[in-house]
């Protein structure tokens, strides 16, 4: 069976744990060199040397997703190193089980700069160099919470970001 990323580039946010640490595995095993982009830089190594262990290509770059200059770097430092830039898998994010009442505006900034901003800021800088490099794709990854605001301990901050994420027409 073919590897289906063979020779490609990957970027995947959130890449130190969970979700994140899986798809990068997942597509070092097939074919992809892969950049574990995380703020930690503990769970980011872990999944740099899981990958190297099974004999695949990675790199760890630490990037704060909220931040444009830390994805400004996560792109240019891909770019310079690979040469090229293939895949996005904008995975980053950040929950809340507060009750809707008691989440402060802080933290709501704080959701919105990682869950939105960050899939917004991945795609601005992403889509240039994939541009360059003849084509791309970027996937946006949300998970589905409960959408209703309450007074119960649900996550209704995320659930607001993500909407955005699953419905907003990206480039």
């Amino acid at each position: 069976m073919p590897a289906l990323l063979k020779d490609k580039v990957a970027i995947v946010t959130g890449g130190g744990s969970g979700i994140g640490r899986a798809t990068s595995q997942l597509f070092a095993r097939e074919g992809a060199r892969v950049v574990v982009a995380d703020i930690d830089q503990e769970g980011a190594l872990e999944t740099v040397k899981m990958i190297a262990d099974e004999g695949g290509e990675a790199l760890f770059v630490k990037a704060d997703v909220s931040s444009e200059e830390d994805v400004k770097h996560m792109i240019r430092h891909t770019v310079d190193t690979y040469g090229r830039l293939d895949v996005l898998f904008n995975n980053a994010g950040i929950g809340a089980t507060a009750k809707a009442t008691e989440a402060t505006s802080e933290h709501w900034r704080k959701v919105l700069g990682v869950n939105l901003e960050g899939t917004f800021l991945g795609c601005k800088y992403a889509i240039p160099e994939m541009i360059r490099g003849g084509g791309g794709s970027i996937i946006n990854m949300a998970l589905s919470w409960p959408k209703s605001v309450s007074a119960r301990p649900l996550p209704t901050v995320p659930a607001s970001t993500e909407w955005w994420v699953l419905r907003r027409p990206w480039p």
